[in-house]
């Protein structure tokens, strides 16, 4: 079993050096597929980041009408928090917003000092679970009758959702569309491998080797064109994702987002599993085509 394992690895080897045109095009074709997958993955990464981020801050706020008392306040903050995609809800009373505002002015004081009486609503604050519900629990406000007006950053909001859904759906088929191509790739380099070494492959049939004596080196081939091209963008992945990284995050540097420290590891498993299974893929369809005509 080692013997054949061994003879299957030298073989590969040996011809990913004897077809070096055709190999480099097969490992460019990985590289760039899998930039492009990191370069998604990163960019829904962050925008999911975002997302998360504005949902932790107040979503929707709904300022009651002036007779509204504390006790009505407080009992429609436990009925909207009853709602399924409600991650939390709280009862500001007139009192509480006035001593809020003083805490966050606390250093331009007198400004404060020229308002006579309090003029500041009470209002129920609502953090959502998903952005996407922020509309529809606006709408359930809006209905009662104990609420004046309702604020919701519904600009943002749908901006960033709609973004990370195109972001998803583009990235997803552009992937499919280059794992696709690699795979054309690899094979056609297989196939020129196994048409060169046709009579050497007619001659092991007859002395009675199996299929998958044959198509192991051929396998092992394509997986390390999948390997090499693996190793070169988890290498540029590693230098690159931080200055990439950085440009996002200016980009929403609007929310406290913070990097996912775990986002290189993810990325360098996500590499290697995608390449080497293109690789395997394309090399064992192209192999098993040969063999079955």
């Amino acid at each position: 079993m080692a013997s054949v394992a061994g003879y299957a690895i030298v073989t590969a080897v040996v011809n990913l050096y004897r077809h070096g045109t055709q190999s480099a095009s097969a490992i460019f074709a990985t590289v760039v597929m899998l930039l492009v997958l990191n370069g998604f993955l990163l960019v829904v990464s962050t925008l999911n980041l975002a997302i998360q981020a504005l949902e932790q801050k107040v979503n929707v706020i709904a300022y009651l009408k002036e007779e509204v008392d504390d006790e009505t306040g407080e009992a429609l903050r436990d009925r909207i928090g009853a709602v399924g995609s409600i991650v939390e809800t709280v009862y500001l009373s007139k009192t509480a917003a006035m001593a809020r505002l003083r805490d966050q002015l606390a250093d331009r004081a007198e400004l404060l000092d020229m308002v006579s009486g309090n003029p500041l609503p009470a209002s129920v604050e609502v953090r959502v679970r998903d952005a996407s519900e922020v509309r529809r629990v606006a709408e359930i406000l809006r209905a009662d009758q104990h609420v004046d007006e309702v604020t919701v950053p519904e600009d943002a909001v749908d901006s960033l959702v709609r973004l990370a859904q195109a972001a998803r759906f583009g990235g997803a088929f552009t992937i499919i569309g280059f794992a696709g191509v690699t795979v054309v790739v690899i094979g056609n380099t297989i196939r020129l491998a196994v048409y060169a070494r046709r009579q050497e492959i007619e001659l092991m049939r007859l002395v009675g080797a199996t299929d998958w004596f044959i198509r192991w080196p051929f396998v092992i081939e394509g997986m390390l064109y999948g390997i090499v091209g693996a190793v070169i963008v988890g290498a540029v992945t590693l230098l690159a994702l931080g200055s990439v990284q950085g440009a996002l995050l200016d980009v929403l540097k609007f929310l406290p987002i913070r990097s996912d420290p775990l986002l290189p590891l993810q990325l360098l498993v996500v590499t290697g599993i995608v390449g080497v299974g293109v690789g395997t893929i394309g090399s064992y369809v192209s192999v098993r085509r040969f063999l079955d005509t």
